[in-house]
C-alpha cells in the first residue's frame, strides 16, 4: 500500500510511513478489549483513504491479505474494503469518488 519501514525499537516498537504521514505502532501482549465492540458495531479501528482502492485491494490480494469484505461501492459515495490485521483489529481501506 506504499508504506515503508520509518523505524523500528527492538521488538515491540515501530513507526511506518505512508507518504508524510509517519504511524507509531506497539505491541502489546494482550488482546486488544476493543476488538469485540468494533465487529459487533460494524465499527473500525483505522481508516486509510487512497486515491484508488482498486489498486490497494489489487496489492493486498497479490500478497495475499484475506478480506473480511471485498472492494465495494458504498451509499455515501465511496469505494472500501475491509480487512483485519494479524490481531484482529478492522481496518478500512477507503476512496472517496
Amino acid at each position: 500500500m506504499g508504506s515503508t519501514l520509518e523505524f523500528q525499537y527492538e521488538d515491540f516498537y515501530a513507526g511506518i510511513r505512508a507518504g508524510n504521514q509517519v504511524f507509531h505502532l506497539k505491541l502489546v501482549d494482550q488482546r486488544d478489549p476493543s476488538i469485540d465492540f468494533v465487529d459487533k458495531g460494524e465499527h473500525f479501528h483505522l481508516y486509510l483513504k487512497t486515491d484508488d482502492a482498486a489498486a490497494a485491494a489489487e496489492t493486498l490480494k497479490s500478497n495475499g491479505v484475506h478480506f473480511v469484505k471485498d472492494l465495494h461501492e458504498t451509499a455515501w459515495g465511496t469505494r472500501e474494503l475491509v480487512i483485519n490485521d494479524d490481531q484482529g483489529h478492522t481496518l478500512y481501506v477507503g476512496e472517496i469518488r
